[in-house]
């Protein structure tokens, strides 16, 4: 009888942690997509972070979008821009800024504000 009523004990409370562990109300689980109160108007339900302004720096490595033609600078006269030296490359941003980086590592070398 003792075991029976041990057995029974043990599995009330198994059953109890399992429940209070299972969802705490303290984390948004239960927000489904396009529950999310932060995204509304978004189609990306507010987990998209790329399109933000960010603060590059020197010895840092711009993201991979940047690494394409469509992003070279090759026009140096217009941006009143000496031409690099070999082994590096002018990228400007979406947001006008033009870095000079190296194209073997990809870091910033240096960094001139746009028009």
């Amino acid at each position: 009888m003792k075991r029976l009523l041990a057995l029974a004990v043990t599995a009330a409370l198994t059953a109890a942690s399992a429940t209070a562990w299972a969802a705490p109300k303290d984390h948004d689980w239960d927000n489904g997509p396009g529950n999310n109160p932060k995204a509304q108007g978004r189609h990306d339900n507010g987990k998209h972070r790329g399109w933000e302004k960010q603060a590059y720096r020197r010895g840092e490595r711009l993201p991979d979008r940047f690494y394409t033609r469509d992003y070279y600078v090759t026009d140096y006269e217009r941006y009143h821009l000496r031409r690099p030296e070999p082994g590096y490359r002018y990228i400007r941003s979406d947001d006008g800024q033009i870095f000079l980086t190296a194209v073997a590592t990809g870091l910033i070398v240096d960094i001139m504000l746009g028009n």
